[in-house]
């Protein structure tokens, strides 16, 4: 049957006249804060609406799906059963969350498991028509003897409201709402004595109509008890990398259960899963079981929400260039680039990525210039505000304190290439890398041994590792060798020297790839290099990259470049540590007297070398040249650097070991203690220079008492080049 055009006629008193007009509803009763989707007028036949209130549900009504894979959830399923608990009016309650995290599935369970309703009924409600076809498939289900009759979905859905309206206790469930709008008008005229469960992947949108429970991914014990459930559904199999499946996948129990299905039927095991994923993304996402829904799959889940944002094509941008970040604590600041039209984006990198090939302060100013006279006209940050926040809308990121977080999951499809998928075309891809390359590379600050200045550049190591993991290949450029050396020399300076050595001999060989051996980046990450070698004892390696280097520049640079005095300076220092004086001395005192000359005898690098030979001298047992120059210089990094500057604790530090060697314990012990303090409070208590500050404060307590010269373990660390 059609639509039935609206008629009034006069009824008796019994039979009140139930109309629902466009631009209100009427459902008995007074509506208040009500949304209208109808645009047309509805009369249900007289008897079926006298019907509905006193036609009571069939026992068990129910067509909720029986859940499946369903682990965990202890603390969700307790604020269910709290929010639920009331008696009253209407409840309604709704689950967000990522799409695959396992929303309904939790639905599910909780009503067939915990829920006492009835009945209970299932409804998609994506759209206002799927919605409307669920309310008249439970109006056939409460009175089967519409199946029969020639009754329209207009009438059946009516029936199916007002029977909610007139009774208690029944649970629909709501899924996959998109919008939250669509479903209020139902929800307004429900009456006052049952529940609704929603599932949505929207964040936001739910306070004007319900309270909400945020779901994240499974903890790692209960992604694990997933996977090995399905896997050995029906017969035992090998589970063994199971959790390193599961981790990689971050958890995501859609992702999970499509693995495992993976792994069940094909008969393979989680580790060989493992390498078809890294080899082979796109397909792995994408791929189903025999019996399994195309549609339940990582890769669609992905296409179907960016599909829900066709309208805001930033959206996509955002998630691309997100997806080469490390997941968690992704300062906004990084999206920024994204404020500019696309044409004048791809012109900013294309400028910061000449920095690594020329002179660099030149073409800093160059961008400056670009960015203030022209770019800056152009920046549109409403488009990118509107893209995060629907993002965050439909729980594909999260944010918070001007920090995005994405799923790791989320980010892996957004960078794998799928020439089916309009959301991730290969070119795309690559404009989106390129894009967080220059911007991580334009957001880091200057970095100096100065602790205070640290806090900065914490933020970014992260994002600066993950991204050079990810740029591999034909992705590698000058770019990723620059943010490689930042980050080895940052790893260097706070303590990190293992991580530090790994992640600078990366750079060293891009560098040295793509620039040459004797490009001035190339020799910065060498000594930088070098010097993480020294600190780790490996003063063999430490030697031969100086020595490399200080050839080098005195060739490109000349010998009297500040740069190059600083390489000299860092050989000769390594000469000091494996005891080879004949070298060191002279070297230092050249290099002193050169540095003297050119950059005066006050500059911090200056002051440096100068500590350097007075710390040779001391390890040679000169002490009468040693301790003077260790003092005045200690005077001279305290007044140009700062007492807490770690330069000059590290010489307080030498000082204290020169006064031990001397005799003097009272105040060797002394001066150690305080730099002990300082190197705590300044470095932290796990940094290198406080633990080996520990050692020779212990070791100085011990000569004292004893009254003997300390052993070999104490040592100050040598100031090196910054």
């Amino acid at each position: 049957m059609g639509r039935r055009k609206p008629r009034r006629t006069k009824r008796s008193h019994e039979e009140p006249v139930l109309y629902a007009d466009s631009g209100s509803i009427v459902a008995g009763r007074d509506v208040k804060n009500s949304n209208s989707f109808h645009t047309h007028t509805t009369v249900l036949p007289a008897g079926a609406l006298k019907r509905a209130p006193k036609l009571e549900a069939p026992t068990g009504l129910s067509n909720v799906p029986q859940p499946h894979g369903f682990v965990g959830r202890d603390s969700q399923l307790a604020m269910l059963d709290a929010a639920f608990a009331t008696s009253g009016e209407v409840i309604v309650q709704a689950l967000h969350g990522l799409g695959g995290v396992g929303k309904s599935t939790l639905a599910a369970y909780w009503a067939t498991k915990r829920s006492r309703s009835s009945p209970q009924w299932w409804i998609t409600a994506d759209s206002r028509t799927s919605l409307d076809s669920g309310l008249a498939d439970l109006a056939v289900a409460l009175q089967p003897a519409f199946r029969s009759a020639e009754t329209g979905a207009d009438e059946l859905r009516e029936w199916a409201l007002l029977w909610l309206a007139t009774h208690r206790n029944w649970l629909i469930v709501l899924d996959n709402v998109n919008d939250p709008q669509h479903i209020r008008p139902v929800i307004d005229r429900a009456g006052r004595g049952g529940r609704f469960l929603i599932t949505s992947r929207r964040a936001t949108g739910w306070h004007q109509l319900s309270s909400a429970i945020a779901l994240d991914v499974l903890e790692a014990p209960e992604s694990i008890e997933l996977f090995t459930r399905i896997l050995n559904h029906g017969k035992t199999r090998t589970s063994e990398g199971a959790a390193e499946v599961c981790a990689e996948v971050g958890c995501l129990p859609l992702a999970v259960e499509q693995a495992a299905s993976y792994c069940a039927e094909t008969g393979i095991s989680p580790r060989s899963y493992l390498e078809l994923l890294k080899n082979r993304p796109a397909e792995m996402f994408a791929a189903t079981t025999e019996n399994g829904e195309a549609d339940r799959t990582i890769a669609r889940i992905w296409s179907i929400t960016l599909d829900h944002l066709r309208d805001t094509p930033l959206a996509g941008e955002v998630l691309r260039v997100l997806a080469w970040y490390a997941p968690d604590g992704i300062p906004r600041s990084l999206l920024d680039d994204l404020r500019y039209p696309p044409a004048l984006r791809a012109k900013m990198t294309r400028l910061r990525s000449q920095c690594g090939k020329h002179d660099a302060k030149s073409w800093r100013g160059r961008i400056h210039q670009f960015r203030h006279l022209y770019a800056e006209q152009m920046i549109d940050p409403l488009a990118l505000n509107n893209a995060i926040g629907r993002l965050a809308a439909y729980s594909m990121i999260g944010e918070r304190d001007g920090n995005i977080a994405v799923h790791r999951l989320v980010q892996t499809l957004a960078r794998t290439s799928d020439p089916k998928d309009p959301h991730r075309q290969a070119g795309d891809i690559a404009d989106a890398h390129r894009t967080a390359s220059s911007s991580l590379a334009h957001q880091i600050p200057k970095l100096t041994s100065d602790p205070s200045t640290w806090q900065a550049s914490r933020p970014l190591l992260p994002h600066l590792i993950v991204h050079a993991e990810l740029s591999q290949g034909e992705l590698e450029s000058t770019i990723t060798a620059s943010l490689l050396t930042y980050a080895s020399a940052f790893l260097y300076q706070t303590g990190s020297i293992n991580r530090s050595i790994a992640i600078g001999c990366r750079a060293l060989e891009i560098n040295e790839r793509m620039l040459g051996t004797r490009h001035s980046d190339t020799l910065v990450g060498r000594s930088n290099l070098a010097t993480a070698y020294w600190a780790a004892g490996d003063f063999k390696t430490a030697i031969r990259l100086n020595e490399t280097n200080v050839a080098e520049s005195a060739t490109i640079l000349g010998a009297d470049h500040p740069q190059a005095l600083k390489f000299r300076f860092n050989l000769a220092a390594t000469y000091r540590y494996v005891g080879d004086f004949k070298k060191a001395i002279p070297s230092l005192q050249s290099t002193l007297a050169d540095l003297e000359r050119i950059l005066g005898a006050d500059h911090p690098d200056t002051l440096i070398c100068r500590h350097g030979l007075a710390c040779a001298y001391q390890a040679m047992g000169d002490l009468q040249r040693a301790i003077p120059l260790l003092q005045s210089t200690l005077a001279d990094l305290e007044r140009a650097l700062g007492a807490d500057h770690p330069d000059a604790i590290i010489s307080r530090g030498n000082l204290a070991g020169a006064y031990q060697d001397a005799g003097d314990h009272k105040k060797a012990v002394s001066l150690f203690r305080s730099t002990l303090a300082d190197c705590e409070r300044v470095l932290g208590a796990e940094h290198p220079h406080t633990l080996t500050s520990q050692k020779n404060l212990k070791n100085a307590y011990q000569a004292a008492k004893t009254r003997k010269r300390p052993d070999e373990s104490r040592s100050g660390k040598d100031c090196r080049e910054k």
